[in-house]
């Protein structure tokens, strides 16, 4: 059963359990490393706790673990733990040799740990040689923890690190440990800057608001003052609780790989704190937790996390609405950088409600138009390109008898479009989300087949035309002549099998199963409901395949149809 606390920095390492146990599973300590000259985290975490000593508490970021007899499992905040340990080494805390520290595994770091307790041991000639990268790291972390804190005040300081310094402590079973660690670490490199952010934000909201009152002289006021103290201790504890638990939900759905999938990004929770930054103006390769304290100047730690719960409510929203959902993967299908991205997504949050705007955007997003040529029209100037004009070099290309060699991923965009928009049109009540998995090379699936040269020879039987077929060598291919007429480049003219009329989208998967087989085999093998064909999905594939033939006339109407919408759609006029 899960449990969670609030333990000072004395509970924590001497509340009877005091075996900390760092798995195998764990990546090596970390902490000390310092980044493009930045401070790293152990020197970050000794600034912070000076500076915090005026306060009345400091609540660090929390730890997950899980209790098996009297041993402490480290799942999540073994850097954090051992930094602090190697800080209490330092300050000479009366019960440190009574905590046992132990890599699992790696028996080098856990001897270096357990030779902390003796006292003459030469810690900086230990591995002289610096071969273990743990030991070499604990080494940097102990020097850059004399350096921070060799001038304080220690009786002091310990005191207020281990009475007034609160970790929230969350107890995990044995069962879920492995997993749990997998889905808070599977991007743990990327989430410092979001770590330190969320510590900030709760350790602010943590700060009761407590008026300073002198003693009473009288018994029941000030009984009646300890109550309302512990009542707000209470209070902000349960709501520092509260937040950091929809902090978490947030983590678990940008951890989810459909949700980085779609928004493209590697970075948990990382993309909503960047979006929440960016002002249109710039954007910054990592969120840093500068930024972020320059803004609670401004701003309140509760007012940033309301605005991050808005933010986060909103992508949600966008994600899990099946139209709102297509058009913008087809919009950011067509980004071009960090920035553009932004303007697209905050586009949608501002119209989310209007499909019919949303729809129209992306449309013009899939003919190369830029947001500021979608949205911002009157401020282009003279020498600019229009939206309109990119829509008509689009219509030129598509036009292209040698589509296929010349314009492929413009064909690959409006015959997914095409797609998309049948599925909004069908599932227009509740709806669907469109798998964009199919977007990708060679989706993209002549009709009649490119890769052989047939010529025919027809042949009279019982007064039924029949035809049989040969491939450029001469070499028949089909021991039964096929009832209905087929294809041969002699046919074909001015509409190619490369043109956008002779062109389908499917899943490039299964484009291997076509082959260079003819229209009946190909329309056999879609329809058959017997063998799973993930492109059975795709509706406006569905409409050609369902043609009852596909002959020359076939492909210049399907072309025409397909022309005639995208200048419908676009405003294109005759």
């Amino acid at each position: 059963m899960n449990k969670t606390t609030f333990k000072s920095i004395r509970e924590y390492f001497a509340s009877g359990n005091q075996n900390f146990v760092v798995p195998n599973y764990q990546r090596g300590y970390k902490w000390s490393v310092k980044n493009n000259d930045d401070l790293s985290a152990v020197e970050k975490l000794c600034d912070d706790l000076i500076n915090a000593m005026k306060e009345q508490n400091y609540f660090l970021q929390g730890v997950t673990v899980s209790e098996e007899d009297d041993q402490i499992i480290l799942i999540d905040g073994q850097q954090r733990t051992t930094t602090l340990y190697l800080i209490l080494w330092f300050l000479e805390v009366d019960f440190f040799n009574k905590i046992t520290l132990k890599y699992d595994v790696r028996e080098k770091p856990k001897e270096f740990i357990s030779k902390l307790k003796e006292t003459e041991f030469d810690y900086k000639n230990f591995d002289s040689k610096n071969s273990n990268q743990d030991i070499f790291y604990f080494k940097k972390a102990i020097e850059q923890i004399e350096n921070k804190l060799g001038n304080i005040e220690k009786d002091l300081f310990t005191q207020f690190l281990l009475e007034k310094v609160n970790v929230l402590y969350i107890t995990i079973s044995k069962e879920k440990a492995t997993k749990t660690f997998t889905m808070m670490n599977g991007a743990k490199a990327t989430m410092l800057q979001e770590e330190l952010i969320k510590s900030e934000i709760l350790r602010q909201i943590s700060i009761p608001l407590i008026n300073q009152k002198s003693i009473s002289t009288s018994i029941d006021e000030n009984l009646s003052e300890l109550k309302n103290i512990i009542s707000i201790d209470w209070e902000t504890n349960a709501k520092r609780s509260r937040y950091a638990r929809e902090w978490d939900k947030w983590l678990y759905w940008w951890n989810q790989k459909e949700v980085q999938v779609f928004f493209n990004t590697e970075k948990p929770l990382g993309f909503l704190l960047q979006f929440y930054f960016y002002k249109g103006q710039s954007i910054h390769a990592d969120t840093t937790f500068i930024q972020f304290k320059e803004l609670l100047n401004s701003m309140s730690a509760i007012q940033i996390f309301k605005k991050l719960r808005d933010l986060q409510k909103s992508f949600e929203d966008i994600f899990k609405e099946p139209k709102s959902h297509n058009y913008l993967k087809l919009s950011l299908l067509c980004s071009s950088g960090l920035s553009d991205v932004f303007d697209i997504i905050n586009f949608f949050f501002l119209n989310k409600a209007e499909n019919d705007k949303l729809k129209s955007y992306a449309q013009w997003r899939l003919v190369g138009a830029t947001h500021k040529e979608i949205t911002k029209e009157k401020e282009l100037g003279e020498d600019e390109e229009r939206k309109e004009q990119k829509a008509l070099i689009v219509m030129n290309n598509l036009s292209d008898r040698f589509l296929y060699n010349n314009f492929y991923d413009i064909a690959l965009k409006q015959l997914l479009r095409l797609n998309v928009e049948e599925d909004n049109k069908l599932f227009s009540g509740k709806g669907r989300k469109f798998d964009f998995s199919i977007y990708g090379n060679k989706s993209l699936e002549h009709i009649h087949p490119k890769s052989k040269v047939f010529h025919s020879k027809k042949v009279n039987e019982n007064d039924l035309e029949k035809i049989l077929y040969y491939d450029g060598n001469n070499n028949l291919l089909n021991d039964k002549p096929y009832e209905k007429q087929w294809l041969d480049r002699s046919l074909l003219k001015d509409c190619t099998e490369h043109s956008i009329g002779n062109l389908v989208l499917l899943d490039k998967n299964e484009n291997s199963k076509f082959n260079d087989k003819p229209f009946d085999k190909k329309k056999d093998i879609y329809f058959n409901v017997n063998e799973g064909f993930k492109s059975r999905n795709l509706l406006h594939s569905i409409a050609v395949f369902a043609k009852s033939s596909w002959i020359k006339d076939d492909i210049e109407d399907n072309q025409n149809k397909f022309l005639t919408r995208f200048k419908k759609d676009y405003g294109i006029s005759e």
